[in-house]
């Protein structure tokens, strides 16, 4: 019996092979988003799943008070020293991100010698004791009991010393170059970890006790991480709050006022390790790039939107394609078929349609991947394991074998028998109101991501065309890698190579400076106004030199520019901070003396008008302006003569570099790029929900398609009598068409309030916005109805040039 169905199931699949097609493309395009968007979740959500005792790991998070508040994973250099004492850690683990200019091996009697190496980091015996690696090679317990040891991982071990079985590595010498020139010996081998991981470090040193200088504890220090293995969790509160009194304790050694300032600044929290990656208000510029559980969620929501897509799509082809098969229905239900056998019947036409959806969806999903891979984070395969796959293809196939084939089925039996045979069908029943919402409900949820696409846009282009206060065109960002900015024997190299960089024909200018884009550090700043008030503002501060203004065309508002000098120290403010001290005017604000807090004052000698150095989220802060030899590492470079001259001109800059720095150092971006890619999140964001919009229209145009199809053969005979009676074929063609873009101005009109309210809690997020106009839902709306006019039209034209007698045969 069970045969039979499936071969009954298989014949009614090929009679009907464009709705086969139809419904097997729909389905397998919900299908393969499906799957992918469940690869990037499960990647994301699987960071450190192999860990023992993952729930009782916490790190030690910085949080910072004040107007914006931050926090940031990082601690204090000394404060794990300090923590012996406190009851309920198992294991205390330091993390010291270390960083030294190269290191050199020996291979085959020949050194090597790599730039600028990544992932070293300084740690304890405790971090193996937390830390579930594979040994391949040495001593678990012993391989950092020697301060002169190190431990690789076998990516690293493979590109220090290729083509060697791990034992043989065992003692080769690491030499160090940095501050200091250091060798150490290989004591051990680990196996790199298989999922995604927070812990990328993948050389480990030992980390030295000392005594480290009382200022260290009020500097949070971004390259150490701390983290806490707990021998249970029911104390987490008393732990943190201990936790702050032994880092106030050595605050007050500063002084009670100092140290009062500094509590009130910052203090610690403990999280949980099992949540840290989905922490995205967390800075560590180590971790690897976090994500929302919003993000995540809304994801998940996209995949079962586009799977419910395509099972209405399957569900309005069923339910119209049931007249068709009235007489087969009748004559299995006189021949004594039972509800339930139809229904059987039914359900295996829909396992048939959903595996060959599934098979095709296999192609879909390589396609979607390839499209995609700006978007779907690295390390996320299309591929998994056999278990995972059949697990996946088996739950998706129930579902979506019971959401779109069960109520076609259920409707089946509705037939009654006599009706069939008197050619009534299901004229009558009024399930096919069904339709006409589930078409609507459709192209409600298309409309609500097209319009968040063009909000989505409009957005990304304002930010990038608004006028950010400078000139950014043809300049080149290089920074001095900063492994060699904090080295002695490179100390002030900068300096020479700034002036023969000038020298190069193709470079108009050329200054030295902080980062430009980059967050950089506050200090509380304070000034007398001129009513004698003491007025105390938190203050961004750049280092900057005196070519710095005209190099970026920035308007000077009051007074002049800083004096190229190594020893005078003046100020320039921004247009915010002159306001934030109170002054009226720029000009007021000149000459007044302004100091950080435990500095010497110095003059304010200019005013700038705002310019933008972060994202659009943020307002524009205070900013001090200041001349900083020490701290001009970044080149800013622009550049002359026509584009096609500059790669010949970057490549002269290059030579140049090489003659100061060492190879692999020259590392360049244009400041256009940089800008993009602070943006990168956005530009993401409106790809996704850009090609989520494309499919969701594609998916439900189908459907239009397949029913303009159906109902042509449904009205065959009375299209054919209206040509006789002399219809035109614009007439017919509106026929078909002016009910379904009724429904789809309904559909407009329920997705636009919709759409508002999701677009404007998105945008609350920027400081610098676009309005949502009217013009954005319309165009949206516009671009829909005319999709689906094609779409219904293109079929409808077919019908209606159609030879009438040939459709008045068809009886």
């Amino acid at each position: 019996m069970i045969r039979n169905y499936f071969k009954t199931a298989w014949r009614h699949l090929q009679v009907k092979k464009v709705f086969t097609f139809l419904n097997v493309l729909g389905l397998a395009v919900g299908i393969a988003s499906c799957w992918i968007i469940y690869r990037i979740v499960h990647f994301e959500h699987s960071y450190d799943s192999a860990l023992d005792k993952k729930g009782n790991i916490y790190q030690v998070v910085s949080v910072f008070s004040g107007e914006n508040k931050s926090m940031m994973g990082a601690a204090a250099s000394p404060l794990y020293q300090a923590l012996n004492e406190l009851p309920g850690i198992e294991n205390i683990v330091p993390v010291y991100n270390e960083w030294v200019t190269s290191i050199e091996v020996q291979r085959n009697n020949q050194p090597f010698i790599k730039q600028s190496p990544e992932g070293i980091a300084a740690v304890t015996p405790s971090y193996f004791k937390m830390l579930t690696y594979k040994w391949l090679a040495g001593n678990k317990e012993k391989a950092l009991s020697d301060i002169a040891g190190v431990v690789l991982t076998k990516s690293k071990a493979d590109m220090y010393f290729p083509n060697m079985k791990p034992e043989m590595i065992l003692n080769k010498t690491i030499t160090y170059f940095g501050r200091d020139t250091v060798n150490r010996k290989v004591t051990g081998i680990v196996e790199d970890f298989t999922e995604p991981t927070q812990f990328t470090s993948t050389e480990f040193i030992v980390l030295k006790e000392k005594v480290y200088p009382l200022g260290e504890w009020t500097n949070t220090n971004g390259n150490v991480h701390l983290y806490l293995q707990l021998k249970n969790t029911t104390g987490i509160k008393a732990l943190t709050d201990n936790l702050n009194k032994i880092d106030e304790k050595y605050w007050m050694e500063f002084g009670k006022e100092r140290g009062e300032q500094i509590k009130k600044g910052r203090s610690y929290v403990l999280y949980p390790l099992k949540n840290i990656h989905f922490a995205t208000d967390i800075s560590d510029y180590y971790a690897p790039a976090r994500v929302s559980k919003t993000v995540l969620n809304g994801l998940l929501g996209i995949a079962i939107f586009l799977l419910m897509l395509a099972c209405i799509n399957y569900i309005n082809m069923s339910v119209a394609q049931i007249p068709q098969r009235g007489k087969d229905i009748g004559i299995r239900k006189t021949l004594g078929g039972t509800k339930g056998q139809l229904i059987l019947q039914f359900l295996c036409e829909t396992g048939f349609t959903v595996i060959m959806a599934c098979l095709v969806a296999v192609v879909t999903t390589w396609l979607g991947f390839a499209l995609l891979r700006d978007i779907i984070p690295q390390g996320v395969r299309p591929g998994s394991s056999i278990q995972d796959i059949l697990l996946f293809g088996s739950v998706l196939l129930v579902i979506t074998v019971i959401c779109a084939g069960l109520y076609p089925a259920w409707l089946i039996t509705r037939v009654k028998t006599v009706e069939v045979f008197k050619n009534f069908g299901l004229k009558n029943y009024k399930g096919f109101s069904l339709q006409k919402l589930l078409i609507v409900f459709q192209f409600v949820i298309a409309l609500v991501f097209i319009i968040c696409t063009v909000i989505v846009s409009s957005q990304l282009q304002f930010i990038l065309k608004s006028d950010m206060g400078f000139n950014k065109d043809a300049v080149v960002l290089a920074g001095v890698p900063w492994q060699y900015a904090r080295t002695p024997a490179y100390k002030g190299r900068e300096v020479a190579l700034l002036d023969r960089i000038k020298r190069i024909p193709g470079v108009e200018a050329v200054i030295g400076s902080e980062p430009l884009s980059q967050a950089y550090s506050s200090s509380p700043f304070q000034i007398t106004n001129d009513k004698g008030e003491l007025i105390k503002v938190q203050v961004f501060k750049k280092g900057i030199d005196t070519s710095y203004l005209g190099f970026y065309e920035m308007k000077l508002l009051a007074g002049r520019n800083i004096f190229p000098s190594d020893t005078l120290s003046e100020i320039i403010l921004n247009e915010t901070a002159v306001k934030s001290f109170g002054f009226a005017t720029p000009e007021a604000a000149i000459g007044k003396m302004i100091n950080q807090l435990g500095n010497a004052k110095v003059p304010v000698v200019g005013v700038i008008k705002d310019f933008h150095t972060q994202d659009f989220y943020k307002p524009i802060e205070p900013l001090a302006m200041m001349n900083n030899w020490d701290g001009l590492t970044s080149l800013h470079i622009r550049l002359k003569n026509s584009m096609g001259q500059w790669q010949q001109t970057i490549q002269k800059i290059e030579r140049e570099w090489y003659k100061f720095y060492p190879p692999d150092t020259f590392k360049f971006k244009f400041y256009d790029e940089s800008i993009e890619a602070i943006y990168k999140k956005e530009r993401q964001t409106a790809k996704l929900i850009s090609i989520a919009a494309a499919i969701m229209i594609f998916v439900s145009c189908l459907g239009l398609f397949g029913l303009a199809t159906l109902m042509a053969w449904q009205r065959t005979k009375e299209i054919g009598i209206r040509k006789v009676l002399g219809a035109h074929v614009m007439g017919i063609v509106t026929l078909f068409v002016k009910d379904y873009v009724k429904l789809i101005i309904i559909s407009i009109v329920i997705a636009m309030p919709i759409a508002w309210w999701a677009m404007n809690r998105w945008l609350t997020d920027f400081v610098y916005r676009v309005e949502i106009q009217w013009w954005m839902f319309a165009l949206a709306g516009l671009a829909t109805i005319v999709l689906a006019v094609i779409t219904i039209g293109s079929r409808a034209v077919k019908v209606a040039t159609a030879n009438p007698v040939k459709s008045l045969r068809t009886e």
